[in-house]
């Protein structure tokens, strides 16, 4: 039995409603019942199939998204977005079909040549798959056409640092603060890179010391606290040496943290 269009328009407005105030499961449900009547114009087929995609992959339920989605572009097969989620989805599992998801970042585009994120996230892939120079003029392009898109950015940072070219990254990062000084948003992103770059190097510093003690054959001592004798076994022996300026007894460290539980308490 056909379904008229004021029926299939009623239960389009009604998963679009659900989908829009995150009652996915109530969106699912409605969209799957429409998708399986038999005889379904051929736009309400294709935005059913194309809204289940994108729970799904809000869901990260990236299978059920990749056979929605080519069952949308069976409908309409030069959509670029229906390319660049098919795309996405293809490349966020573990074991993905990268030269797939290549396939389709190109397409789309090739059909919109103006899509940023496609272009970003297609130069991120390039990386993946061993292309730097041309992964790395993806996202530099990409940031070109989207300078106050921060995370468009982001993403060109990220590339830079992978490929270890820090400098052109702090570089990249200068100009964003500088053209988007008062945005909390680039702040944030200038403090994490900040933050990525002391802790590589204090992973590099643990690493060379490591080694060294290794190589010495001597124990490695961890520069969190410097541990000295307790005054009252530095009485009992004259011979002990005294606390070096700054270090923190044991004892004492133990009964400060336990007054400062009482003070919380």
């Amino acid at each position: 039995m056909m379904p008229t269009l004021n029926l299939v328009e009623g239960v389009l407005a009604m998963g679009r409603r659900y989908q829009e105030v995150g009652r996915h499961r109530d969106a699912v449900a409605i969209f799957t019942r429409l998708a399986r009547f038999r005889y379904l114009p051929a736009e309400a087929a294709e935005e059913a199939q194309a809204r289940l995609a994108e729970i799904y992959l809000k869901c990260r339920k990236y299978k059920q998204a990749r056979r929605h989605l080519t069952a949308a572009l069976r409908h309409q097969p030069n959509n670029p977005r229906y390319h660049y989620l098919l795309a996405t989805a293809l490349c966020a599992e573990e074991g993905a079909d990268l030269h797939r998801a290549d396939e389709h970042y190109r397409r789309a585009l090739e059909l919109d040549p103006g899509h940023v994120k496609c272009r970003a996230d297609y130069g991120h892939l390039l990386l993946r798959l061993g292309q730097t120079e041309e992964g790395l003029a993806c996202l530099r392009e990409a940031a070109a056409q989207a300078p106050k898109d921060v995370e468009v950015v982001s993403k060109l940072v990220k590339g830079l640092r992978l490929s270890g070219r820090s400098d052109e990254a702090r570089a990249v990062l200068h100009g964003a603060m500088f053209r988007n000084a008062r945005s909390p948003h680039f702040r944030k992103l200038w403090d994490e890179y900040r933050f990525q770059q002391a802790r590589r190097r204090q992973d590099a510093e643990y690493g060379q010391q490591a080694k060294n003690a290794s190589d010495s054959g001597q124990p490695m001592v961890l520069p969190f606290v410097r541990v000295v004798k307790e005054p009252s076994q530095a009485v009992d022996d004259p011979a002990a040496p005294c606390p070096e300026e700054g270090a923190i007894p044991i004892r004492s460290l133990r009964l400060s943290r336990r007054s400062e539980h009482r003070n919380v308490q």
